[in-house]
């Protein structure tokens, strides 16, 4: 029977089409946030699955791609590029019916934010229980001492009684778990502590759920991006929620690097200038352009690339029907591979 994630890397393979290698998709589920893999998860539309599986050990990640091999659901050739078979077609009409849609899952975007916003709630969700009983010995929920230290400033900052901070942040919680519909609420729900109740495990809410550990795993991810983003969305309604997550939410997600050419390209330095500056390679400062034009509508690309040069480019893509640089780049030896890259970053969005 295939796991959850099987069904995933499937549906990876698929919408990369042999274009990358399979480790790119190890990549981009662990959330390594190199240029290259930042890349993929945009220009093959897959940042939704970004950082998603942080618990991949690359030897299960093997095992499960010799798997799908061995049932004959993707081939692999001698460069590690994967395809779905015509079996493997049939397999994801079939599973597409009961497949969860996750439209609110957005690893590039989210998961970060959505990690933090995890430990803050239940940290507070813990204490606050504890509150109402006038119960302070216990051990929380985590160790993170930035969330430990960003509650004790939250929880200072209220200047509530602890009993109506507990009754506001319980109103709070349950209306939001009521408005969204993401998921079930008892996906997140059953994961609290609080006086008297310890908070289950992944494999624990799995099991009470009847569901495969992977596919709740995913579900509990979808209910806290959709939390986040209802959050965002009607932040007067959830002004306890909302205070979890202002100061780490970006509607912009960039690599501390990548913010930091932005700014310099904001002043007017060339890329030379911040290669020097910086003490850069140039090649670095390109896939930080290369990052910008991804993730910004705005962003023009027209100081490193001229109209003329982007249609040729998008003519070769077109007659190419792929996203491979290389063969684009034996088209046009006059146009370079940072060239190339900034017009599919331009156009995949």
């Amino acid at each position: 029977m295939m796991s959850f994630l099987q069904a995933v890397l499937l549906m990876m393979i698929d919408q990369i089409n042999e274009q990358r290698t399979i480790a790119s998709i190890f990549h981009l589920l662990k959330g390594k946030k190199s240029s290259q893999t930042i890349q993929d998860a945009k220009l093959y539309h897959l940042d939704k699955w970004f950082q998603t599986a942080p618990f991949l050990e690359r030897k299960d990640f093997d095992q499960m791609i010799h798997e799908l091999a061995a049932q004959q659901l993707i081939e692999i050739d001698e460069m590690l590029h994967a395809k779905v078979t015509a079996s493997g077609k049939d397999i994801l009409e079939t599973i597409a019916a009961d497949f969860p849609p996750l439209q609110y899952l957005h690893g590039w975007k989210l998961q970060d934010c959505a990690n933090m916003f995890w430990k803050r709630l239940s940290l507070t969700v813990q204490v606050a229980s504890h509150f109402i009983y006038q119960d302070s010995a216990y051990l929380p929920v985590t160790r993170d001492e930035q969330a430990q230290r960003w509650l004790k400033s939250f929880v200072a900052g209220r200047r509530l009684p602890k009993e109506q901070l507990a009754a506001r942040l319980h109103r709070e919680l349950f209306a939001l778990l009521s408005e969204q519909t993401a998921e079930d609420p008892l996906i997140l729900v059953l994961r609290l502590s609080g006086k008297k109740r310890t908070g289950k495990t992944t494999a624990q809410a799995s099991m009470l759920l009847h569901m495969e550990s992977t596919e709740y795993w995913y579900r509990f991810l979808h209910v806290l991006h959709a939390a986040v983003q209802h959050i965002i969305q009607h932040a007067a309604d959830f002004p306890l929620l909302f205070a979890m997550i202002e100061d780490i939410y970006e509607p912009v997600v960039l690599t501390q690097s990548t913010k930091k050419t932005a700014e310099m390209l904001g002043r007017g330095f060339t890329i030379e200038a911040i290669t020097a500056n910086r003490r850069l390679k140039r090649s670095t400062v390109e896939d930080h352009i290369v990052e910008l034009a991804f993730h910004y509508p705005n962003f023009s690309i027209r100081p490193f690339v001229s109209k003329e040069m982007e249609e040729k480019v998008l003519q070769a893509a077109a007659v190419l029907s792929n996203k491979k640089i290389k063969p684009i780049k034996d088209q046009l030896p006059d146009v370079s591979y940072f060239q190339i890259r900034l017009v599919l970053a331009k156009y995949s969005r």
